[in-house]
């Protein structure tokens, strides 16, 4: 048998090796972006890199976080004052986060992620939000328990996931909504706090891509069970007595279990309705005053009117913002395309009329009766 060593070597020679390679040796690694107007036509382009503490060695190194920022015309001509600050290539391959301050975020979220589009090696993997006030101030947050800012952003974002607070998406998932014309997204809003500490403080209503409203804790976890995409835990406190002395005696607190949400679009003579209903069956985590199977029909009719009155509410502020977080236009281009033609694509939510209905049925008490 012949020899195959000549035939190999012949064969490296064609080969054309890593041409592309990105050594991480030479890389700065982003971890998250904030965006914000700086004035004068300019924009304030922030980053956060992790620094890993030289006092510290070994798997159980601590990594903290530095910030740089940079004023310029687009995205791309910030990062470029950036690189010349650092010894290094900016990398945001494992971005996590792009933050949009308030201004920033009501003048369109849109044309500042092109540059990420476009980009082959940015991260489609990362989480979107609007920040109240300037999106680079959050940043600058010194948490005690985690000194890695992008890691604790992270987490409240994961937990506030969860707690169906926000809804699980990223830039990749979102890019088909963004351009739809009959549906708007909803962000994470996050605010620092006094303490000077990220908290996620409900939902960034959006309306064609621009920042238009805001929705608090209760109101945001609520417009996520009507849209049908619930975390692992959806949670409420209620009132639910008036007479008890003893005030925590007249509240209750409850973890939905399993729900059912039904969505339906009639059209007639060119106006458009909604009919929607949720059913929650729901845990009872907390009732101070304590006997429930003795009070659980009262109990579940008070809920059901309450939570109902909630979600009329939470509609009406969708409506004032003209945010389409349901996507009734997407159903009208595909069941109903001649009445989506006369309509007014930019008002067209603020018509809709909705019936709604919420009906809470509580299946158990927990293991105290």
């Amino acid at each position: 048998m012949k020899s195959k060593k000549p035939i190999i070597l012949l064969l490296c020679l064609l080969l054309t090796g890593c041409w592309d390679q990105h050594l991480m040796k030479n890389a700065v690694l982003v971890q998250i972006l904030s965006y914000d107007l700086a004035g004068n036509d300019e924009m304030l382009l922030g980053v956060s890199i992790p620094i890993i503490d030289e006092s510290s060695a070994g798997p159980q190194a601590k990594v903290k976080s530095e910030t740089l920022s940079a004023k310029g015309h687009t995205p791309r001509d910030c990062r470029l004052k950036i690189d010349r600050e650092v010894s290094g290539i900016l990398d945001s391959s494992k971005n996590k986060l792009i933050m949009f301050g308030e201004r920033m975020a009501a003048e369109g979220i849109y044309p500042p992620l092109d540059v990420v589009w476009r980009d082959a090696r940015n991260s489609l993997g990362a989480t979107l939000a609007v920040v109240d006030g300037k999106a680079v101030n959050l940043l600058e947050i010194n948490p005690k328990h985690e000194p890695n800012v992008s890691e604790y952003i992270q987490d409240a974002l994961t937990s506030a996931e969860e707690n169906s607070v926000i809804p699980n998406q990223t830039i990749q998932t979102l890019a088909s909504e963004m351009l739809d014309p009959g549906e708007d997204i909803v962000l994470p809003y996050l605010k620092m706090n006094n303490k000077k500490s990220a908290v996620v403080v409900g939902l960034a209503l959006m309306n064609e891509k621009k920042y238009s409203g805001k929705l608090s804790p209760q109101d945001s976890c609520l417009l996520i069970l009507l849209n049908n995409k619930k975390g692992k835990y959806a949670r409420f406190t209620k009132r639910v007595n008036k007479e008890e002395k003893q005030k925590l005696k007249n509240y209750i607190s409850f973890n939905v279990n399993n729900m059912k949400r039904k969505l339906k679009v009639h059209v007639n003579n060119g106006e458009v309705s909604v009919q929607l209903k949720l059913h929650l069956k729901v845990n009872v985590d907390e009732y101070p005053k304590g006997d429930v199977p003795k009070d659980i029909e009262r109990l579940n009719k008070v809920l059901t009117k309450d939570l109902t009155e909630d979600a009329k509410k939470v509609i009406s502020k969708l409506q004032q913002s003209n945010c389409d977080a349901f996507g009734i236009g997407r159903r009208l281009i595909a069941f109903h395309p001649k009445t989506w033609e006369m309509l007014d694509k930019k008002e067209y939510f603020k018509n809709v009329k909705f019936t709604t209905n919420v009906k809470v049925e509580i299946i158990k008490q927990g293991i105290v009766l």
